[in-house]
């Protein structure tokens, strides 16, 4: 139950990452001061967003990166959501707010190289190319978000069904030594019966002709089904844990199949 709320839980939370408002700003790129932009991404924090940024340009567009002063960098490349131009272009991503209600701070600097940075006032065509791509940011942090957690979910339900098929093993080899034990209660079941009687003939016998060789039998017949008893009672004994290791694997499946079902249910849920 817990999981499943916690499976609510987190897909309110990407539910709720909504566009912000997409601000020009200064930035501070060492000791430099570039034009730039910034959005908030709220309930994300910034080491998720960064990679979400950075699988966007380096998977989709197919852009090669480098950090330098806390910022990914792009350099002379092509970025299509922008234009038709090659591009320099830097980000950075930080932390906002408290834990409980974090977002993230995304700055943005674009420029036409030499530091030409992109401005509404000098590009208006591209600095609103650039808004528009910055306003797809939260459903870009959404994806990656989704994607992270189907790849944990079927890492998880991988491990699960290798955990299963290690318990059902298991389980199989616990039943076959119940089996194996039932046949030797019985075999020792039918030996005691076979040394009671034999007992009791030799009883008989000597309560005929009270011979001291027919005491002497009946004294080592009565050894022999009392280590018999013995043997029996440890077997049986040896049955009961067999049988409860039984119920605690399958107690253990019933787990693990619970386990299996929320996580295939929550990557339904996610459309994975």
């Amino acid at each position: 139950m817990k999981k499943i709320v916690a499976l609510f839980a987190f897909l309110s939370v990407l539910c709720s990452l909504s566009a912000q408002k997409v601000n020009e700003t200064v930035a501070l790129f060492g000791k430099e001061q570039l034009s730039g932009f910034t959005i908030n991404v709220d309930n994300a924090d910034a080491k998720t967003v960064a990679a979400a940024l950075t699988e966007n340009f380096e998977n989709q567009y197919k852009m090669k990166g480098t950090t330098k002063n806390k910022y990914r960098i792009y350099e002379n490349q092509p970025f299509s959501a922008f234009g038709d131009a090659h591009y320099d272009i830097y980000f950075t991503t930080t932390n906002i707010g408290k834990k409980k209600n974090q977002a993230t701070q995304v700055t943005v600097v674009v420029s036409t190289g030499n530091m030409n940075c992109i401005t509404f006032s000098n590009d208006p065509r591209t600095a609103r190319n650039i808004v528009l791509y910055l306003e797809t940011l939260p459903n870009i942090v959404e994806a990656y978000a989704l994607n992270l957690r189907a790849d944990q979910l079927n890492k998880e339900l991988k491990n699960l069904k290798k955990e299963r098929e290690s318990m059902e093993k298991d389980l199989s080899k616990a039943k076959e030594k119940v089996s194996k034990t039932n046949e030797d209660i019985k075999k020792t079941t039918d030996q005691l019966e076979k040394k009671t009687a034999e007992i009791e003939k030799l009883q008989d016998q000597f309560n005929r002709n009270q011979d001291p060789a027919v005491k002497d039998q009946i004294s080592k017949a009565v050894k022999e089904k009392e280590s018999l008893q013995k043997t029996q009672t440890n077997t049986q004994k040896k049955l009961l844990k067999m049988n409860d290791d039984i119920v605690k694997l399958n107690k253990k499946l019933e787990a693990n199949q619970k386990e299996i079902d929320e996580r295939e249910t929550e990557l339904k849920k996610i459309g994975k």
